[in-house]
């Protein structure tokens, strides 16, 4: 070890030694914390003497020997300095005295300190004589005694003797300091740890002045200067291969103990409990120790560089400390850690950090905290922690117990990973037969189609205890969700405005979105079912009790035909829970996004939230709910022209259990349309058949859920039967809400093409009426489409192009290509051209925003009627409008502007 520090301290005592040369005898009384530096100037002052021609005897005085008589005196003057003749002479007097010891010690020890005294006297006549004593407080009572002897005979002699003692130690004794420091020629040397210059210094001579200067001020923070831990961290730098800042590893964690080791023999018993409790406050409890030793020795480590503050100045120092203890007894120790902190009163969380490492858990209080602890993570959104905390006594306790720690824990890892959560409930339902009789656990199975024994014992609980407020909801959500198992459970009538609980509580936020969605898909709802919806949305925190009642009012808001008013709800869900960490919540709110889009006919957004929400978790994670983020995906493939990745989508396997579920219905509807694209009339047929009979069997034939007949009538117009298509069409027509225009206006285009050609027209504007409404711009471009073709084939030249372009537009911004492939034979080349081709760019330029906003509608087929009551304005506005538009644009009449004019640009829809 490179000695840097003490150098005035070296200096007195080779002031000292030279003073001993000429015959003045010196004792010099060197102390200081542990690992201080003290063992290195012993050393470096025998060195020193036996360069100078001294004899040096020298001696470590040993915890394992302090019993052993006369053990320090012994190695003293058994060194291989004294000479041969005199070793002897030693060893007999030794062993003599320890013969003695035993009748009369004091009569002993006065005869063996005075031959001693007697002989080392007398060989200083010959040579300076150096004695040198490290660890002093670990010497026997025998040999301090032979020394005092000695050191009070030695003013006048050729000896030093110099003894090396830890500081604050008490085992030497009071008697013999007061009798040493009275000693005119004793000098006590206090040693300190090194300043933070010496720090420098001693890694510049380790790793040069740049690795210094980056490092010293680091090396000084986490070892307080002592030597022992700073050497430690020089040994760490180089097994890590220098990086730029301390990096404590394997040595550095040796060197902690060892100076603990050396220490106080309650110094590793008090440094665990500061390991275990964070802090010396309630260590000397926790370590069993007296507050004034622990007081004592807790400033030791401090002073050692050990602790600062009462804490460990790096994580890497405490964990040396907990790894150097036997496991078992390190788990009793944060047991009892924690009973301490649990009787003050303390953070269940921070008793639960002491808990989850410890052994023998099965004890009420226990669990107690480690819930109120895990409860605290989850709103937290700590997964990692609510596992922690709640893993080790999920075994434990009665059955009500473990299934209500089992399902929180369930609800935890869901957020992250459902297919984890439904194992664990899956075990606890094959372990605990009444798990399956708790709604918690039948929410996870129902999620993975495992729901039919768990939903029978939970049908025999109620009808055995009772219908509960959790029971209630659940047996709604049933209904919405797994209709077809619904029938084994009672679903409660309750008279219409009345709560089975407060307002605000997680169950009555689940039992009024479920009835409500119930309601909704039983096509039992009326006007305040949005309000109803927003109030639920407005008042609901995303939590895992939560994610369900809140898809379920989405839900509502969009088989109501408020698919506008969903769309802003849905995203500040979706992002909420990505800030909250929540993979499977971004999954559910992904996938509803996409839906949301289908039916917006949004398209490229359906691909993008139906790809992320099968992107955050994995297909097995999904259970039943799979056909949902599917439906969409499929569907947008379709309506895209992309069949071939249509067809990989349905290739995907899905649970059986799938079928039995609700998200079976948009699943059979987007196969079914794929096929139809696809020119699979009967497969196409087939899929909206079983739809249907799904639909009708469970009592929620909802046209806006799933347009099953709608799709039927298209399939059966393509094999030629136009009246069984109108036959099924005209049926939805009457299951249509007067009020859910986008449902409404695609019916009424389907039912439209089932007519005579000159009859649709009227239909089919009407149903633009009802699109445009209803806000679904896929559909509005179909029914354009349609109204384009109708007009082409009544010889309506003129308005067929405008109509078309405007379809052709409308299905661009959609990217629905299938469409713009079936408008493409009934437009010009003209019309197909960007603006910036035609070089209208610079025409429409001319134009007011009124004027041209008037000319856009028109140019997309728009009556003049229509555009005033659009932009409203007159009827007259209008014409003076367009008047003016044909002039600066040099065209005669709407079928001539421009295609470059678009309503989105002008600002309306």
């Amino acid at each position: 070890m490179k000695f840097v520090h003490h150098r005035a301290e070296m200096s007195i005592l080779g002031e000292m030694y030279d003073g001993v040369a000429q015959g003045r005898g010196r004792v010099a009384l060197i102390g200081g914390p542990v690992a201080s530096g003290k063992t290195s100037l012993l050393g470096r002052l025998a060195d020193h003497a036996l360069d100078s021609g001294a004899v040096v005897l020298q001696a470590i005085a040993s915890d394992s020997e302090r019993d052993l008589p006369f053990g320090v005196l012994g190695q003293l003057v058994q060194s291989p300095a004294v000479p041969a003749g005199m070793a002897d002479e030693f060893a007999a007097l030794i062993e003599d005295g320890a013969t003695t010891l035993a009748g009369d010690p004091n009569a002993a020890r006065q005869h063996t300190s005075r031959a001693v005294a007697t002989a080392l006297l007398k060989l200083s006549r010959t040579a300076p004589v150096v004695l040198v004593v490290d660890d002093l407080h670990h010497a026997d009572e025998d040999s301090l005694h032979c020394l005092l002897f000695l050191m009070l005979r030695i003013r006048t002699a050729r000896i030093l003797v110099a003894l090396g003692e830890r500081t604050s130690d008490r085992s030497v004794g009071p008697a013999f300091h007061a009798e040493l420091v009275r000693l005119p020629h004793c000098r006590r040397i206090r040693l300190t740890t090194l300043p933070a210059d010496g720090v420098v210094e001693l890694v510049t001579g380790e790793l040069g002045i740049d690795a210094a200067r980056l490092l010293a001020p680091g090396y000084h923070e986490l070892t307080g200067g002592n030597l022992l831990l700073v050497h430690a961290l020089l040994e760490d730098h180089r097994t890590a291969g220098g990086p730029a800042e301390p990096s404590p590893g394997f040595a550095f964690r040796n060197a902690v103990l060892s100076c603990l080791r050396s220490s106080d023999p309650l110094a590793l018993d008090l440094a665990a409990a500061v390991a275990v409790l964070g802090d010396a406050g309630r260590a000397a409890d926790l370590a069993g120790a007296g507050a004034d030793e622990a007081v004592r020795v807790l400033g030791d480590l401090e002073s050692a560089g050990i602790l600062s503050g009462g804490r460990f100045r790096h994580p890497a120092g405490a964990a040396a400390v907990l790894e150097a203890i036997e496991p078992g007894r390190r788990g009793r120790l944060r047991r009892r850690a924690a009973r301490l902190l649990y009787e003050e009163g303390a953070d269940s969380r921070s008793v639960a950090e002491m808990l989850v490492a410890s052994e023998d858990l099965d004890e009420p209080w226990v669990a107690t905290v480690l819930r109120t602890a895990a409860e605290q993570a989850l709103a937290e959104d700590d997964v990692e922690k609510v596992v922690r905390y709640l893993e080790p006594v999920s075994r434990l306790g009665d059955d009500a117990q473990r299934v209500a720690v089992t399902t929180l824990l369930a609800d935890a890892e869901w957020r992250v990973s459902p297919v984890a959560a439904e194992r664990r409930i899956r075990a606890l339902a094959a372990d605990l037969g009444v798990a399956a009789s708790a709604p918690g656990p039948v929410r996870h199975l129902l999620w993975h189609g495992e729901a039919e024994e768990a939903v029978e014992g939970f049908g025999k609980q109620i009808e055995n205890t009772g219908m509960s407020l959790d029971a209630e909801a659940l047996c709604l959500s049933v209904a919405c969700t797994h209709p077809a198992l619904a029938k084994q459970l009672p679903v409660p009538a309750r008279p219409a405005g009345t709560r089975p609980v407060p307002s605000g509580t997680v169950v009555d936020t689940q039992w009024r979105s479920a009835r409500i969605l119930r309601a909704v898909l039983r096509g039992r709802y009326g006007d305040n079912v949005v309000v109803a919806v927003e109030q639920i949305l407005q008042s609901t925190r995303l939590a895992d009790a939560t994610v369900q009642p809140l898809t379920f009012a989405l839900r509502a808001l969009m088989y109501a035909g408020s698919t506008d008013r969903a769309l802003p709800w849905c995203e500040r869900l979706l992002e909420e829970a990505a800030k909250r960490r929540a993979p499977a919540w971004q999954a559910v709110f992904s996938a509803l996004r996409a839906e949301i889009a289908v039916r917006q006919g949004g398209l490229p957004a359906a691909l993008e939230h139906g790809t992320k929400a099968l992107a955050l978790i994995s297909a097995p994670s999904w259970g039943v709910a799979i056909g949902s983020p599917l439906a969409s995906l499929i569907l947008a493939r379709t309506e895209m022209g992309a069949h071939d990745e249509a067809e990989a989508l349905l290739a995907q396997p899905v649970p059986a259990a799938m079928m039995r579920t609700v998200h079976a219905l948009p699943y059979l509807y987007a196969r079914g349309r794929h096929h139809l694209a696809t020119d699979q009339v009967y497969a196409a047929l087939r899929d909206f058949m079983a739809a249907g009979e799904l639909m009708t069997a469970w009592g929620i034939d909802l046209p806006s859920l799933v347009p099953w007949r709608a799709g039927c009538a298209e399939a059966y117009q393509r094999i030629g039967d136009r009246a069984k298509a109108a036959e099924l069409v005209d049926a939805q027509l009457n299951l249509v809400s007067d009020s859910n225009a986008a449902a409404l206006g695609a019916t009424l285009r389907v039912l439209a093409n089932t007519h005579e050609l000159a009859d649709r027209p009227p239909m089919l504007k009407k149903a633009v009426d009802e699109i445009q409404a209803g806000g679904d711009r896929l559909e509005l471009a179909k029914v354009l489409a349609d109204l384009g073709r109708t007009h082409h084939e009544l010889n309506e030249t003129s308005r067929a192009r405008m109509v078309v372009r405007r379809a052709w537009h409308v299905a661009q911004d959609c990217r629905a290509d299938a469409v713009c492939r079936e408008l493409q034979p009934h437009m010009s080349a003209e019309d197909l051209k960007p603006a910036s081709e035609t070089g209208d760019t610079d025409r429409l330029a001319l134009l007011t925003s009124a004027e041209y906003r008037t000319a856009a509608l028109a140019r997309h087929g728009y009556t003049n009627r229509e555009i005033a009551r659009k932009l409203f304005i007159t009827v007259s506005t209008v014409e003076q409008h367009l008047t003016r538009t044909y002039r600066k644009l040099k065209v005669g009449n709407r079928a001539d502007l421009p295609a470059g004019l678009e309503p989105s640009v002008a600002g309306t829809a």
